[in-house]
């Protein structure tokens, strides 16, 4: 009899966790596919938001462009360009990454892509913060796009 139990027990338990963990409900939106450019300054922030078919979310790129006429050193934290969803804080890390730009250069750091799952209850708002410095003047471009569920 207690082995009959124990087994409805770990049944239910392995259920409960396939359920919570596994996806089982969960239902990804599709998302019209954007891209947009902020200028500011001498510096152009590109994004492109996309569906991810493997990750059932969205994926997001964005890089930089240097649109200057001299030659420029770009110092920043990684990301380069911070993205979130909804309320959440832009983080960085304490490396400091230089950069060397000519006129016409795009920036694109290892970190330029990120996916994100989204569900019917999520935030409809990606966030985009991009800051770094030029000849220690700080410059930081932000971007919100709002997500168009298809």
């Amino acid at each position: 009899m207690n082995k009959k139990i124990f087994f409805v027990f770990i049944v239910a338990g392995a259920l409960f966790f396939v359920i919570l963990y596994g996806g089982i409900g969960y239902r990804s939106v599709s998302i019209k596919e954007t891209t947009k450019s902020k200028e500011v300054g001498d510096f152009i922030l590109h994004i492109h938001i996309a569906n991810s078919d493997e990750d059932k979310g969205i994926k997001v790129f964005s890089s930089l462009q240097y649109i200057g006429e001299e030659s420029i050193e770009l110092e920043h934290q990684t990301p380069l360009v911070s993205v979130v969803l909804g309320d959440e804080e832009h983080e960085y890390t304490e490396k400091k990454v230089l950069k060397q730009l000519n006129n016409g250069n795009i920036y694109h750091p290892a970190e330029s892509s990120k996916v994100f799952r989204i569900t019917n209850n999520s935030p409809c708002e990606l966030h985009f913060k991009a800051q770094f410095k030029v000849n220690d003047e700080e410059i930081v471009i932000q971007h919100t796009e709002a997500l168009q569920v298809q």
